[in-house]
């Protein structure tokens, strides 16, 4: 059995949404001067959208399910099936590009795709420049009905010109895992993949710790 950490590493700096979200703010704090051992502890300042997390509907549905209300059984062991897609930066995935990896994609499953845009993870450019997916790419993955959608982009949609799929994709109840690293250590098309959000209440998402486990 092999496991695989392809969650990415959250510290001071990092890329943001920008606006509301604010920076990521990690820092040490003094010592509590009730505490007469010496100490180290640190703080943290984040938007739940940061790093490797876990979305639900409620980011654009208000009737949408909190990510504390999905079980945690639903997220441990599941199915995945790896597509891999090699893209440069802005680039398009295109149905294509999908249907050309051959990978057996099951109702239920996680899906993941890697374009090789994680390795830009500590860039500039990783939110800007990332690769999207086409219209038809992504009504192609959902009409697989996958219960995790999962990238190693930070962002499905175009920004320049909106394929308009998110309705659906949210509507299906899919939950969005983005975006991953480390994808290149994966050697199987299918695998199983555990899920382990931080426990935040009242959130659409969370931080997350994810794995993927091959046989």
């Amino acid at each position: 059995m092999k496991i695989t950490d392809i969650s990415g590493p959250i510290y001071s700096g990092m890329w943001t949404y920008g606006g509301p979200y604010g920076e990521v703010e990690i820092a040490e704090v003094p010592q509590l001067e009730v505490v007469e051992h010496v100490t180290y502890s640190w703080r943290m300042a984040m938007s739940v959208q940061s790093g490797t997390y876990l979305e639900t509907s409620l980011h654009v549905k208000r009737d949408g399910p909190a990510l504390i209300d999905i079980p945690m059984a639903e997220l441990w062991m599941r199915d995945c099936a790896i597509l891999r897609v090699p893209k440069e930066p802005d680039g398009c995935v295109g149905l294509d590009d999908l249907k050309a990896c051959g990978v057996t994609i099951n109702k239920g499953d996680a899906v993941i795709v890697e374009t090789g845009w994680y390795t830009h993870w500590d860039e500039a450019d990783f939110i800007t420049n990332c690769p999207w997916f086409s219209a038809d790419a992504m009504n192609w993955i959902l009409d697989h009905e996958p219960f995790i959608m999962c990238g190693d982009v930070p962002r499905f949609d175009s920004w320049e010109t909106p394929q308009g799929f998110w309705d659906r994709f949210f509507d299906q109840g899919t939950l969005l895992l983005a975006p991953v690293v480390n994808l290149d250590a994966l050697t199987s098309d299918r695998a199983k993949l555990c899920a382990l959000p931080m426990k935040i209440t009242e959130a659409c998402a969370a931080p997350c710790r994810v794995v993927i486990v091959e046989e």
